[in-house]
């Protein structure tokens, strides 16, 4: 079952204020072995691992983590904690990630943002150039002109194009423009229910 950190809608808790300051020295030879100091901006598997192995680094670490929240999460290694003290100045969202405490929606969107443009053997946002950008312009003049590859996988029909959009013919004749359009919980339901969309998937680089 998967814990829902933080989720106390009972009352709203107060803002923990915090010394702008890390807690202890910046560097605690105690834990010189590790390679590591208890640091609490970027919470990851490493520091859970030398918690499990070390009481004294998991106590210093555990003192520089002000939401008990959090801290809650990242012992569990669950990736968000509910916060409702503070909600996203830009979604309005509620849940923060345990890793960084920035917004754990505005993350979702913009890995599936990323992931989408991936698909389409385009660079992320943030590696965008111009020989990137005049590579997208050249893919969707190949799509106007009606460059694309279409294969049949059983009773499906799915047309490939430069955009990297995935068209899909199902057997009951519903034509899926732009596969990449549909809920995720989507997708994995009509692949139970039609084995042969994995195969395109697969042969599309979605899988």
């Amino acid at each position: 079952m998967t814990r829902t950190h933080g989720a106390k809608f009972g009352a709203m808790e107060p803002t923990i204020t915090k010394s702008p300051r890390p807690y202890g020295p910046q560097s605690d030879t105690r834990f010189a072995l590790h390679q590591r100091q208890p640091r609490a901006d970027k919470l990851d598997a490493r520091q859970r691992r030398l918690c499990d192995a070390d009481a004294a680094f998991m106590a210093a670490l555990r003192r520089r983590v002000s939401s008990e929240e959090r801290w809650s999460a990242f012992m569990d290694g669950a990736s968000y904690y509910i916060a409702l003290e503070k909600p996203c100045g830009r979604c309005s969202d509620f849940r923060k990630r345990t890793r960084d405490r920035s917004c754990y929606r505005c993350h979702l969107l913009r890995g599936a943002e990323n992931f989408e443009r991936m698909k389409a053997g385009l660079p992320c946002k943030v590696m965008r150039n111009k020989d990137s950008h005049l590579d997208l312009l050249d893919r969707q003049r190949r799509e106007r002109e009606g460059d694309c590859i279409i294969r049949e996988f059983g009773t499906i029909t799915v047309t490939r194009w430069p955009t990297g959009r995935l068209e899909v013919v199902f057997p009951d004749g519903y034509h899926e423009q732009d596969l990449s359009k549909r809920k995720p919980e989507e997708v994995y339901r009509a692949m139970e229910l039609l084995p042969e969309l994995k195969d395109a998937l697969i042969w599309a680089g979605w899988y």
